[in-house]
């Protein structure tokens, strides 16, 4: 009996201590990351200023940096039910004060060219004129995916004829938007043969060129002919699948022209809940290829944790009945669980950005409304309010990771300063006149940066 009570005394302590793992956040350990932070987030830049006419030697000068080099993105595939209504500017808002880049979607079910595209057009340029007011580098995911297909495309028989197709979409897209610099080109490439993937027209592209690796290296090939100064990313989303390895090796090996391999991080299960260490271990494993690594989807969810897929499958089930039914089936954010995603998300970013071969980080969900699976996965809550997190992230990268110089110069020399990579603004004054000017702090330039006024 002492036995028994002794070991079920045990399991209790285990279960409660794996139960709270998941509402309070240990924090990690981190170590080096702020010197990593300095070292490759930051460098030296020179500046000498240049005037037509003047007789000053001193002046006071007033820089920012007004835009990180690192990308901290966001998805806006989330925003179309918020047009049109005042959710949408507040969404706005929110997205620029915060982040430097976004994703926009293009799936093929949303931009279906057998149906009128007007809408859709107009909408797109509306988002791209606004991420370009405001200073943001644009993704455009996916220009093809096995996922969100029309139903002409997933009943398509005609691999030959489709194949036309999907290169004349393609092609339309990189050219009909030339402010999109990033690009998933195939989503999940690993994943069209998976069980939980419906047989499309899209699959039956694939097998009909001779399987995943044969199909890739053409649709790379005809996108590097397309444009090849885009860049162009090979995104999945289970990193630690071994097929995603083996295909990025087999990119290397055939030399595709590809910048950037991207992984997913959905953490809406207790299994998929990333820790520090094997943080550190997939990306090293990665490095060698030599490729930028970008976190192109991020979800670190304040509503309940599911313990694995099999549970969380059971609440997607649920919530797909609801829908039918034109109701909403969605998890509430919990205190405990919005403390929890704060303190993560801390650690996580700070954890990448200290990690070289990390080029890009983007949250999935900016707001829990019209979240992903019906998570409250987002920063803001279903009305759009800030939670803790959103003010944890924003006080990182505005707060912490920022360079703000005030200082009185002598303009006979150069101004050198240690400050962040990106684009900075400022102000110089000399006697009762002001000057705006803006530079480009770059990592890889060692030369005087200058100034002409």
């Amino acid at each position: 009996m002492i036995k028994y009570r002794l070991f079920l005394m045990i399991f209790l302590i285990c279960f409660v201590v794996k139960s709270q793992k998941y509402d309070a956040h240990v924090p990690w350990e981190l170590k080096g990351a702020d010197e990593r932070i300095d070292k490759y987030r930051k460098g030296k830049a020179k500046l000498l200023f240049v005037f037509d006419n003047n007789s000053s030697e001193f002046a006071k000068l007033d820089i920012g940096l007004a835009n990180h080099a690192f990308n901290f993105g966001v998805s806006m595939t989330q925003e179309g039910p918020f047009e049109g209504t005042l959710f949408q500017d507040i969404y706005r808002q929110r997205v620029s004060e915060v982040f430097n880049f976004v994703t926009l979607g293009f799936y093929w079910s949303a931009r279906d060219e057998k149906r009128d595209l007007s809408h859709f057009n107009k909408r797109m340029d509306d988002k791209i004129s606004w991420a370009v007011k405001n200073k943001m580098k644009i993704k455009g995911h996916p220009l093809l995916w096995h996922e969100s297909l029309p139903k002409w495309v997933i009943n398509n028989d005609d691999p030959e004829e489709l194949e036309k197709i999907i290169y004349k979409r393609i092609s339309d897209l990189i050219l009909s938007y030339p402010e999109i610099k990033y690009w998933d080109v195939y989503n999940e490439a690993v994943a069209p043969f998976k069980d939980h993937v419906t047989p499309s027209g899209v699959t039956r592209w694939i097998e009909h060129k001779g399987g995943i690796y044969p199909a890739m290296l053409e649709l790379y090939d005809f996108v590097n002919q397309i444009d090849s100064s885009k860049i162009y990313t090979n995104n999945h989303y289970h990193p630690k699948d071994p097929e995603f390895f083996k295909l990025n090796r087999f990119f290397i090996d055939q030399e595709v022209g590809y910048q950037a391999i991207g992984m997913q991080a959905h953490m809406q299960t207790q299994d998929n809940v990333l820790e520090e260490q094997e943080i550190v271990e997939l990306i090293d494993s990665f490095v060698p290829m030599g490729k930028n690594i970008q976190f192109t989807e991020v979800t670190v969810t304040s509503s309940k944790l599911f313990k694995n897929w099999k549970d969380h499958q059971i609440f997607l089930n649920k919530r797909n009945e609801a829908r039918k039914k034109g109701k909403q089936l969605t998890l509430p954010s919990l205190e405990e669980r919005e403390n929890y995603q704060s303190a993560y998300i801390k650690d996580l970013y700070t954890l990448l950005f200290s990690l070289p071969s990390i080029s890009s980080v983007t949250m999935w969900n900016l707001t829990d409304r019209n979240a992903w699976r019906g998570h409250a996965g987002g920063v803001l809550d279903q009305e759009l309010n800030p939670k803790k997190a959103f003010y944890t992230l924003k006080n990182l990268i505005k707060e912490t990771w920022t360079t703000k110089i005030e200082k009185e110069i002598d303009l006979n020399k150069e101004f050198h300063f240690i400050g962040f990579y990106g684009m900075y603004e400022g102000t110089i004054k000399v006697g009762n006149k002001l000057y705006k000017f803006s530079f480009d702090h770059e990592k890889e330039n060692d030369n005087v940066i200058k100034i002409i006024l």
